[in-house]
């Protein structure tokens, strides 16, 4: 078996007396797009830094291609491309002074056609003489982008790649995450959107307060837990009544709403229908959702996803 791209082990890390990674340990194989789950400030960025070698973890060791970041960083460093929380584009550069400058961090000396074809990869042509600070949101993010696969790496690390994006924008640094990954590429990205770790990861770890609470495919993390569907409906009714309804396992009011976990939908519905009648009451806005990555993170670690430390 062919070790991994990616070896993380023991990493303890910390921020004067603040730990911000608590015996962390991970692998990434190579060719896939492992996501890192978690709210803000549960060790995500953290972790990336110690793979970047921007960090140095006061325990532990992370090794890349069989290489440990700590004994030679140069030689890792040039397998990766990094594309930061926050990238500093040097604002009064343009869009291609800035491709040419970060490839030549790395020893890579790319031509104008070359940077070219770069650029048009992630439809930014035609503002290849425009300001770094004269492009919109979506456009600095797909730069940023850019700037990360100038030295052609093998390993493409992202730290929440589509933060404060509209969702158009959104779902085109998506397609070109996964023609990143299509070319052979070893894609890591951090997020703390559920949506996004389903629709692009094949593997993720749940991260949270510093640890690693569970890492599996997402299909794998919600069928190990054997959650329940989740009936919501607008509707008053008594809490007591409503759990002691048939495959109902728990119940509770999130605003107007309620919310069921139940095993069996149809024969909750069908009881919850009978309840509201002999109360008097009405149901509106029924919906059944199937058990996904939020309810995953919420029964492992006790809170919400969108909750942050």
């Amino acid at each position: 078996m062919s070790k991994p791209i990616i070896d993380a082990r023991n990493l303890i890390a910390a921020y004067g007396s603040m730990q911000a990674l608590k015996d962390v340990s991970l692998t990434v194989e190579k060719g896939e797009i492992f996501g890192l789950l978690g709210p803000n400030g549960a060790g995500k960025t953290t972790l990336l830094a110690c793979v970047e070698g921007l960090h140095k973890p006061s325990q532990g060791s992370v090794h890349i291609g069989g290489i440990n970041v700590q004994v030679d960083s140069t030689a890792t460093k040039r397998q990766l491309g990094i594309q930061l929380q926050r990238t500093a584009l040097m604002d009064d550069l343009t869009v291609a002074e800035l491709v040419e400058v970060y490839a030549a961090l790395y020893e890579v000396y790319l031509t104008s056609g070359q940077i070219n074809k770069l650029l048009a990869r992630f439809d930014l042509v035609e503002k290849r003489n425009t300001l770094a600070r004269r492009l919109s949101g979506g456009q600095q993010q797909r730069l940023a982008l850019a700037v990360a696969i100038a030295n052609d790496p093998q390993i493409v690390l992202l730290d929440e790649p589509t933060s404060a994006l509209d969702p158009h924008a959104r779902r085109a640094v998506w397609d070109i995450v996964r023609q990143l990954h299509n070319e052979g590429r070893t894609i890591v990205l951090t997020t703390h959107a559920m949506e996004e770790a389903e629709a692009l990861c094949g593997r993720i770890a749940i991260i949270d307060r510093g640890q690693i609470v569970a890492s599996d495919t997402p299909s794998a993390l919600i069928a190990n837990l054997q959650l329940s569907s989740m009936l919501k409906a607008t509707v008053e009714l008594p809490l007591e009544q409503v759990r002691s309804l048939p495959s109902v396992n728990n119940a509770r009011y999130t605003g107007q709403h309620l919310e069921m976990e139940t095993a069996k939908p149809e024969v909750t519905l069908t009881a919850l229908h009978e309840l509201a009648a002999r109360s008097g009451s009405s149901i509106r806005d029924v919906m059944l959702r199937q058990p996904n990555l939020e309810d995953v993170f919420l029964k492992l670690t006790g809170h919400a996803l969108s909750e942050s430390n």
